[in-house]
């Protein structure tokens, strides 16, 4: 048995005394004198001061092994990368640094030349857009006017010279009411003017002497 087991059953019987003498009867014959010394004896054994136990210090975790791999943290797999810093360049003018400024006047000056020829060939197209307009407007009035009058084909080319009587002078020939010049017939003979007809439309051509 241990000194503290000892100890504990020690104090466990001198708490429990007074229990017993409480229940005793209050008859004092039936009490004894204690033996000398052993009054002494129990008062010191009964002088037990109970200690604080301190907890054992933590042991510290072992040291990691050789190979060992912590554990690998998680990162996040919608995690968005950190914007880029944005640089803005702006320079006062628009000369390459690295020319010299001999060679920017000469290539300014053959870039304007190049912008005065692509606008020299833009006006030429435009204009040539704008003959071919022109020239198909004037053709389209002229299918107009053939439709709308068509001895337009032939009085132009007759050229009346001279009237005798009912005789009249186209160029170096004579003709008479009836004939035909150009496919145009001569209807009515005036002192100073014919009456032609033509595809149903009549016309007049007067006497030109020059």
């Amino acid at each position: 048995m241990t000194k503290k087991t000892w100890l504990a059953f020690t104090l466990a019987g001198l708490l429990a005394a007074p229990a017993v003498e409480a229940q005793a009867p209050a008859d004092s014959s039936l009490v004894g004198n204690t033996a000398p010394g052993v009054q002494e004896t129990l008062a010191a054994q009964a002088d037990v001061s109970v200690e604080n136990v301190q907890a054992p210090a933590a042991t510290p975790a072992p040291a990691a092994a050789e190979g060992f791999v912590a554990k690998r943290e998680e990162v996040a797999e919608n995690a968005k990368a950190a914007p880029e810093p944005r640089v803005v360049y702006n320079p006062k003018n628009r000369r390459d640094p690295t020319l010299s400024p001999d060679d920017f006047l000469l290539l300014q000056y053959r870039e304007q030349q190049r912008l005065a020829a692509l606008e020299a060939e833009r006006q030429r197209k435009l204009a040539e857009e704008r003959r071919r307009r022109e020239e198909a407007e004037r053709l389209r009035q002229l299918e107009l006017a053939r439709i709308k009058d068509p001895t337009r084909e032939v009085r132009n080319k007759i050229r009346v010279t001279g009237i005798i009587g009912q005789e009249v002078f186209i160029g170096s020939r004579i003709y008479t009411i009836g004939k035909s010049i150009y496919g145009a017939r001569i209807v009515e003979v005036r002192p100073d003017e014919v009456v032609f007809s033509y595809k149903g439309h009549k016309f007049v051509r007067k006497v030109q002497l020059n």
